[in-house]
């Protein structure tokens, strides 16, 4: 599903993912082509390593808590 950029999480946000209810860390986001279309973000997954990011798909989450407001551009 294409997501704008007005859509989007931001950085240090706390996502669940809805299959499997593990929680994330989104740590960057990139959109598929020219800042538009599929949103993907990277992050750190509970249980995993925490050194390592992983691929965490918009549609596949829920947002489970915002940064703190200090956090935020």
């Amino acid at each position: 599903m294409p997501v704008n950029d007005e859509d989007t999480y931001p950085i240090d946000t706390v996502v669940r993912f809805k299959k499997t209810g593990l929680f994330a860390v989104i740590k960057q986001k990139t959109f598929l082509k020219d800042g538009r279309g599929f949103l993907n973000y990277l992050g750190v997954i509970e249980g995993r390593d925490p050194d390592e990011q992983y691929a965490i798909y918009h549609e596949d989450v829920e947002l489970e808590a915002l940064p703190p407001e200090s956090n935020q551009p």
